[in-house]
């Protein structure tokens, strides 16, 4: 039975029933202890009941909260259930005020408000500077998506710097399925600044190609002048990010993007400069490009079975409560 989670990220608080476990059997030691000086060899069995009753309703609770499914239910949609993929560079240099109030925000902006146009679209989002990090896998939960995002920023990923080729890789090997080609795309929001070497790039976009999905670069920022990066001072005062006593300015690497969209067939760059960020149009013409429209119809989507884990989270609370003891 294939059994599919729409929010998997939460299984990671799995780790909360062992930890309730270990603190309910240190409990029942100390208690031991306690009671042995009063001669009561035996500690009551309601004990017991009620810390397995809690740990299993934890373990419910938390399985319920990834929203597991199984079996399959069609559903109606305007839309053709593409994978959108949202690959947003959030190193310091997307803080250069060159858009307001910087880069980064305007692009998390650009990216909740294309939101509205989607139908039945799956969407992901995976930062990345140094490293690349996914924070939401391929979900339909857009309120889900719009929390994450609010949260990115130059902290969100553990490693400094910009590396594309890292980034692209990530999103090929992990998020992207050759069985769904011409159904997915990968929208690329950066300043184009790379610390990677040109073929692996090269060879990262063409994992993407590979895939069967579109690769759709932005690029922001000033590409002439360039723009100071802000850094939040001494009370809160705005400075600018130094190097060598000098201000470091960062400005939009057109050619990078350009050479990366041109190596995946199908493959567009979209310089935005400090103009206004909207990603809306750009969507409506991909889909229409597409085809979208004539892929219109039913979507299978599994069926959502997160009552049933509610119900035993209750029900073992019910039967494990030591009613009788307790009166």
């Amino acid at each position: 039975m294939f059994i599919h989670f729409e929010n998997p990220q939460m299984l990671g608080w799995l780790w909360l029933v062992p930890a309730a476990a270990f603190l309910f059997r240190k409990g029942a030691k100390r208690r031991r202890r306690e009671l042995a000086a009063f001669g009561v060899r035996r500690p009551p069995a309601f004990r017991r009941r009620e810390a397995f009753g809690v740990c299993a309703a934890l373990a419910f609770t938390v399985l319920a909260l990834a929203r597991p499914g199984w079996g399959w239910r069609e559903v109606a949609s305007s839309g053709g259930g593409r994978d959108l993929i949202f690959l947003l560079d959030v190193s310091r240099s997307m803080l250069a005020d060159d858009l307001f109030p910087n880069r980064l925000e305007c692009a998390k902006t650009a990216i909740a408000d294309c939101l509205d146009d989607l139908d039945g679209d799956r969407v992901a989002l995976v930062l990345f500077a140094g490293s690349a990090e996914i924070r939401c896998p391929l979900t339909t939960d857009y309120e889900f998506f719009r929390m994450t995002l609010r949260q990115a920023s130059p902290e969100s990923v553990s490693v400094g710097g910009t590396r594309l080729d890292e980034a692209l890789a990530k999103v090929a090997e992990k998020l992207l399925d050759r069985r769904r080609a011409g159904r997915q795309t990968v929208f690329l929001i950066t300043d184009g600044e790379d610390h990677a070497p040109q073929a692996g790039e090269l060879a990262a976009a063409r994992k993407i190609a590979e895939a069967g999905a579109q690769l759709v670069c932005i690029g922001i920022g000033d590409r002439r002048q360039g723009a100071r990066i802000v850094v939040e001072g001494k009370e809160g005062r705005k400075t600018y990010l130094t190097h060598d006593h000098r201000e470091v300015w960062s400005r939009l690497h057109s050619e990078t993007l350009r050479r990366l969209a041109e190596a995946v067939p199908g493959g567009v760059y979209y310089e935005i400069g400090t103009g206004p960020l909207d990603l809306r149009p750009i969507c409506r013409q991909i889909f229409s490009a597409s085809g979208r429209a004539a892929a219109a119809g039913l979507l299978r989507r599994p069926k959502e079975r997160f009552q049933w884990f509610i119900a035993a989270a209750v029900g073992v609370l019910f039967l494990t409560y030591p009613w009788r003891e307790r009166r």
